[in-house]
Parts: structure tokens; C-alpha cells; sequence
């Protein structure tokens, strides 16, 4: 018989980002049935962490940089950007389009140990790498042991 650590407050952050995503989407779609475009949409994005820093990877292909707006204010990481949609194109005759357009904005609370003044952002091949770094005081040192 195995037993396995259950932490209720992680399940409930996972419930609440699940959430904000459907009823985003579903405000999204209310919004605009008669056009049946997405006035909105949330790009995935993936956060880790290393002795050296945050890492947030969103994805969004298809943009350019100019598309993007990075700050970092008061201990949250804001992005903010928009992606064009195709359907102005009027030369085009689509049978079909699944991607999804418009504004979006994410925000993440920072915690204490991140160094604001350390914030690199590229992107590359689609993705929006953001890098922030850690407070020296937040790193972990090694202490070396003396034999006396």
C-alpha cells in the first residue's frame, strides 16, 4: 500500500487557474456569437525555477515583438499583447480557422526572493522567454566544513 502526500492548497490553485481559463473562454465566445470570433484568448504559459532565477515560457506563435508588453510593477509580472486576426484578410476565402485571436493579459504575483531589477525578455521561434532573476540573499550558498 502506497500513501501519497496530498496538499489541498495545490489542488486548489490548480482549480482556480483551470477556472479563470473557462470562464475566460466562455466570456470570449459570449462576447462575440454574431461574428463568431474570439475576442480574447490566454496563451499557455510554463514557469520554473533554478538556483539563478524565474523562467515564464509563454507561448504565442505567430506574433512579433512589437505585439508584446512586459512589465514588472509592485511585485507582478504583467503581459499583455494582441494577436491580429486573419479574418481581415478579406482576399482570403478560409473554410476554416481554429486559432485563436485578439488581446490577451496574464499576470503573476513574484515572489519576495526575485530581483525586479534583473527582468530579460526574447522571443524566439514562437515562444516568449522571460527571465528574472534572483536576490543574492535568495540563492543558495554552500558552506564548506572544517575539520579541527
Amino acid at each position: 500500500m502506497y500513501l501519497t502526500k496530498w496538499d489541498p492548497f495545490e489542488t486548489l490553485a490548480n482549480l482556480e487557474d483551470d477556472m479563470g481559463r473557462i470562464f475566460d473562454r466562455h466570456r470570449s465566445l459570449n462576447q462575440n456569437k454574431s461574428t463568431n470570433l474570439r475576442a480574447s484568448w490566454l496563451p499557455v504559459v510554463d514557469i520554473h525555477e533554478d538556483p539563478e532565477g524565474f523562467y515564464f515560457d509563454m507561448e504565442a506563435p505567430g506574433l512579433n515583438k512589437e505585439n508584446f508588453d512586459v512589465h514588472v510593477e509592485d511585485g507582478v509580472l504583467s503581459i499583455k499583447g494582441e494577436r491580429k486576426s486573419i479574418n481581415e484578410d478579406k482576399a482570403k476565402n478560409y473554410h476554416r480557422v481554429e486559432r485563436e485571436y485578439g488581446t490577451f493579459a496574464r499576470s503573476f504575483s513574484l515572489p519576495e526572493t526575485a530581483d525586479t531589477e534583473k527582468v530579460n525578455a526574447e522571443y524566439v521561434n514562437g515562444i516568449l522567454h522571460i527571465k528574472i532573476g534572483k536576490k543574492e540573499a535568495a540563492k543558495p550558498k554552500k558552506i564548506d566544513v572544517s575539520v579541527k
